[in-house]
């Protein structure tokens, strides 16, 4: 096993990757720990494609946004690169659903998270390719981060690269529009998951069809992510969209919250309302009673 990359000590391997071997390891310059892909040879297997992928992950690095997994370092050692990225811990959003429906409110979140997290690698021309659930990891605290910005291209046989399936730029303005615009279809597909525990096929209705207890206002949301009526423009949009949809719920619920003392609280009134006419009623009974013993 590699014991060391550059200032990196290598603590254990994580598995493999898309891009190749991933290792836990600590960064002894700054003491903390990271997480290492070395880049198989498949990948950077000619000059020209370790030049395009170099250029690729340069471009992914750039990037810096809460909900995206940080790319730290592209290095080489002996000619071959590697990645440095930000350890995370967590479980994949994929487990998380688990194939079952995610609380309405949480889910509106985690999309928002992800629709921000878009925009801002969206204003930097870099196109993720292959977002999905798998491809997001929550952390203990609930928050999404999203993995392989950038770099998505190379990932399928090693045969991509920003020109073709990913990355930034090279792909044109309408191959570029037409990324952003994949990116955002595919959250629509996540965010159908999460409401509803599964993935939707072709010609899916709305959620709230699938999952009954869905408030309908969610609904158009998903279709136009989805496509439907054209999609969203913008992930900006998206994300200010759902953010007022999540705004609306909790307003809703705090009148529901409010409503339900009063509504509680009304009834120990009536039912006090019960007691005092049962004892009227028993008063004037024994007050018969004690006119009738008189009388007699």
């Amino acid at each position: 096993m590699i014991e060391n990359l550059g200032q990196y000590r290598i603590l254990e391997p994580s598995g493999a990757g898309a891009l190749g071997d991933v290792y836990r390891a600590r960064d002894t310059r700054v003491g903390r720990t990271v997480a290492i892909t070395v880049v198989s040879d498949r990948i950077v297997s000619s000059p020209e494609r370790r030049e395009r992928f170099l250029r690729d992950a340069a471009a992914a690095a750039a990037v810096s946004h809460p909900n995206i997994v940080t790319l730290y370092e592209v290095g080489e050692e002996d000619g071959r690169p590697y990645l440095v990225y930000e350890f995370i811990q967590g479980e994949t959003l994929k487990n998380v659903i688990g194939g079952r429906p995610l609380n309405p409110r949480r889910a509106l979140d985690l999309a928002s998270q992800i629709a921000e997290a878009l925009a801002d690698a969206h204003a930097a021309d870099l196109i993720h390719g292959a977002i999905a659930a798998e491809t997001i990891v929550i952390t203990p605290k609930g928050h999404a981060k999203i993995a392989g910005f950038g770099l998505a291209g190379w990932t399928e046989t090693g045969a991509g690269g920003a020109g073709e399936a990913g990355g930034a730029g090279g792909a044109g303005e309408a191959g570029r529009a037409g990324g952003y615009q994949a990116d955002l279809s595919s959250l629509g597909r996540i965010l159908f998951e999460m409401l509803t525990g599964r993935t939707p096929a072709p010609g899916a209705g709305v959620p709230s069809a699938v999952n009954r207890s869905l408030p309908r206002e969610i609904d158009p949301i998903v279709g136009k992510a989805l496509g439907k009526s054209g999609g969203y423009e913008t992930a900006v949009t998206l994300a200010a969209e759902l953010r007022a949809v999540a705004a609306m719920l909790d307003v809703r619920k705090e009148a529901s919250d409010l409503a339900a003392p009063a509504i509680r609280g009304a009834r120990p009134r009536r039912s006090a309302a019960k007691w005092i006419v049962l004892a009227l009623a028993v008063g004037a009974l024994f007050l018969a009673w004690g006119y009738f013993f008189r009388s007699a």
